[in-house]
């Protein structure tokens, strides 16, 4: 009797173990509207995502740039896996980002949020303004004053996630992002692997990091612990349409179903206040427009150039 004791408590932990990874965002007995059930703090008043109402938030000037060191291009192995719920990649602890208070957090996986479901869904979990974008990017970090990922995810101060929304639109290729999205076909069922070469993260990003919202929060799976300075980046990466429909497309759930609209719907403000560094953005339609009238000039002066050469020529005779 004594020895079974142990293996009836394998048994139990490896049934609840298994149930835990049967979450989903919208099927199933466990599915988004049901995961306090099971994760209590998931029901919390600290819960993330959230609407960004940029009419609402409050300009914070003491709020500086974060600290990214580690981001850009490195040799190493990353490996990437389907977890069933997203794909994730493994990053190094040499990855750091400090806060503008001056906490050092360290990486420790960076994974996706899409929809998809049809042309029609984007599957961002911030909003900005109700609007939600295609796709959204969380580069996960714990806090360096914890030994571990596992001792900081329990903290109170323990994590720090920094986001950034992507954007689908008429766009060229992000090659950035080629290496990543090439190989989610060796990991379209879950629990499958591969080991990706020499990312620069720092280029995964938008080329603006300066500017960011901030508020505390929480992860936005279970079990959803209310534990995370978020740091929304303001600007938005870019992707060919193409490269978003493959990542909408390329890796299966645990129901081998493809996996569609892996994100969770807005949480309640709750009277929390999130700040931001930035007064006003300029428009992105009116940055593309200064890019194209500052390209047209370039040309334009281009083909002036022989003209003037002639002019300078004649001058001389």
């Amino acid at each position: 009797m004594a020895a079974f004791l142990p293996l009836l408590a394998l048994l139990f932990l490896g049934a609840r173990a298994q149930h835990g990874s049967q979450w989903t965002y919208s099927e199933g007995a466990l599915d988004q509207t049901q995961w306090s059930k099971e994760y209590p703090s998931c029901g919390g008043r600290r819960q993330s995502p959230i609407d960004l109402q940029r009419r609402n938030v409050q300009y914070n000037p003491s709020l500086k740039a974060l600290k990214l060191t580690g981001y850009k291009s490195q040799g190493g192995q990353f490996p990437m896996t389907n977890n069933g719920h997203t794909a994730q990649i493994s990053l190094p602890p040499t990855m750091r980002m400090t806060a503008a208070d001056g906490t050092e957090y360290i990486a420790k996986q960076m994974h996706f949020h899409w929809g998809g479901e049809s042309s029609e869904i984007s599957g961002s979990e911030h909003t900005i303004d109700g609007i939600r974008y295609v796709a959204e990017v969380h580069i996960v970090h714990y806090n360096s004053k914890y030994k571990s990922y596992d001792i900081a995810q329990s903290a109170p101060d323990g994590l720090a996630v920094l986001a950034a929304l992507i954007k689908v639109e008429d766009y060229g290729e992000n090659t950035y992002y080629s290496t990543f999205i090439s190989q989610l076909n060796n990991i379209r069922y879950p629990g499958q692997s591969t080991v990706l070469s020499d990312l620069d993260i720092r280029d995964m990003l938008p080329e603006n990091v300066h500017h960011y919202y901030s508020y505390k929060g929480s992860l936005t799976t279970p079990p959803c612990t209310e534990n995370v300075y978020w740091f929304v980046l303001a600007s938005p990466i870019m992707f060919s349409r193409a490269q978003g429909w493959k990542l909408e497309n390329s890796i299966l759930d645990h129901q081998n179903k493809t996996l569609h609209n892996i994100y969770r719907m807005t949480q309640p403000l709750n009277n929390r206040v999130v700040e931001t560094n930035f007064m006003n953005l300029p428009n992105e339609r009116s940055e593309f427009q200064l890019y194209l009238t500052k390209l047209g000039n370039k040309l334009e002066n281009l083909k002036s150039l022989p003209e003037k050469k002639k002019a300078k020529e004649h001058h001389q005779e």
